[in-house]
């Protein structure tokens, strides 16, 4: 392990990056500031943005020496941005939220915490969440696989962990080179550091719907939903020794991006809402 002397009034590092992300922002914040576990930083990364998040991020700092703010000299991505927030972070723990999602459960890191430090062979810690689209209309929900062996058994078909709600520990992920860089992993680095997680330590969820997703149409995985699956296919191969069921989770990918493609070339006007659910949701 890296030797750190953690601060115990920021137990946990909230990474918040964003990129022009000054008209959703807030709502993020927010909810990370009605929290009711107090021993945390948030640590605001932006990626180099041309509009007014600096304006709206001050409004927070100003009033809690908790936030803190700091921005890319140039827009580096998301992969680079996560990897500074991991090393400026000063808790023992990450915790990560995006500028576009809301913790809806005041007690989010306060039961995610405990769980860490009463379990410490677990090195990973997710909840459950709730998908709306652009107007805050629900379109559907989900808890995830939530004890170690039932996600060692899927996690190769289907990422187990929505970014947003996820709290993990900081040297282990350091240990194991932090969010990785290449190409290879752009847009799936997330599936890609718990993966290599689970080779370190145990995996969990909650079974808490604690985290309120918003679908964007200009969204990374909106706009990447295909490639994402076929960077699956391959990253998977490179785990195939650490985690069962290799050869069916392969087969449930390449049938989650049949049924994509179909679904991207049949005209939206014609899905019903059960329909558009499923396409949300491969």
């Amino acid at each position: 392990m890296i030797g750190y002397e953690y601060n115990m009034d920021t137990l946990v590092s909230v990474i918040l990056p964003t990129y022009n992300g000054a008209k959703r922002i807030q709502g993020a914040i927010e909810s990370v500031l009605g929290q009711s576990y107090a021993s945390w930083e948030l640590l605001v990364i932006d990626d180099g943005a041309t509009d007014n998040t600096d304006e709206i991020v001050a409004r927070f700092t100003v009033n809690d020496h908790r936030i803190k703010y700091s921005k890319n000299d140039t827009n580096l991505g998301i992969q680079k941005t996560l990897n500074r927030g991991l090393a400026e972070a000063k808790g023992k723990y990450i915790a990560r939220i995006d500028d576009d999602d809301v913790w809806i459960d005041i007690d989010k890191l306060k039961t995610q915490i405990e769980f860490l430090e009463n379990n410490q062979d677990h090195v990973l810690i997710g909840t459950g969440f709730v998908a709306v689209d652009e107007k805050g209309k629900e379109v559907f929900k989900r808890l995830n696989s939530e004890d170690d062996k039932s996600i060692r058994d899927s996690i190769l078909s289907i990422n187990c962990f929505v970014h947003s709600g996820v709290v993990f520990n900081r040297d282990v992920a350091l240990q194991c080179g932090g969010y990785s860089t290449t190409l290879d992993v752009k847009h799936i680095e997330d599936y890609e550091l718990w993966l290599k997680l689970g080779t370190l330590g145990k995996l969990a969820n909650l079974p808490n719907y604690s985290v309120r997703l918003m679908l964007r149409a200009e969204s990374i995985s909106s706009k990447n939903k295909a490639t994402q699956l076929k960077k699956s296919i391959q990253l998977i191969r490179k785990f195939k020794d650490n985690y069962p069921n290799y050869v069916s989770s392969v087969m449930s990918l390449y049938t989650r991006l049949t049924a994509l493609m179909i679904f991207q070339i049949w005209p939206f006007r014609y899905f019903s809402t059960g329909l558009y659910k499923l396409y949300k949701n491969i």
